[in-house]
This record gives structure tokens, C-alpha cells and sequence, in this order.
């Protein structure tokens, strides 16, 4: 392999600035890329976050309310039988 590397000349830099700043724009794009899923992903879950929250406070006064009603009605006299 260091025989190869010895042998195969190098670019000259005119030539060689070309292919890294390629290189450079490709692996921007990529995280850019990877940064719109993200935030797409965390938009999504936060939504989603959101409605549960929300379905949970729904259910949470509900069950206050089958309480409140609960307790205001009289429990009902039980006849002993001997």
C-alpha cells in the first residue's frame, strides 16, 4: 500500500481545492439534511406531546366530575337481616 501511495503523484492544488471543497458542500448538505429530519421529527413529537397532554386533562376532569357527583348523592340506607 505505501508502495502505491509513493507512486501514484499527487494533485496539484489548483486541481485537488476543487474536490475538497466539493467534499465540504456534499457533507454540508448531508448534515443539512440530517438537521430538517430532526426538526421535523421534534415537531412531530411535540404535537403529538401536546394532544396527550390535553386528552389526559379531559380525562382527569372527567373523572373529577363522576367524583363530585359521586359523593353528592346519599348512600342509600342497607336493611340489616338477621
Amino acid at each position: 500500500m505505501a508502495l502505491l501511495l509513493a507512486e501514484v503523484p499527487a494533485l496539484p492544488l489548483n486541481e485537488a481545492g476543487k474536490y475538497v471543497a466539493a467534499a465540504y458542500i456534499v457533507l454540508f448538505v448531508i448534515v443539512l439534511i440530517y438537521v430538517a429530519i430532526m426538526a421535523i421529527r421534534l415537531s412531530r413529537m411535540e404535537r403529538d406531546l401536546a394532544e396527550l397532554l390535553e386528552l389526559s386533562q379531559q380525562s382527569d376532569s372527567e373523572h373529577e366530575d363522576e367524583n363530585r357527583a359521586a359523593s353528592s348523592i346519599e348512600p342509600r340506607a342497607e336493611s340489616s337481616a338477621v
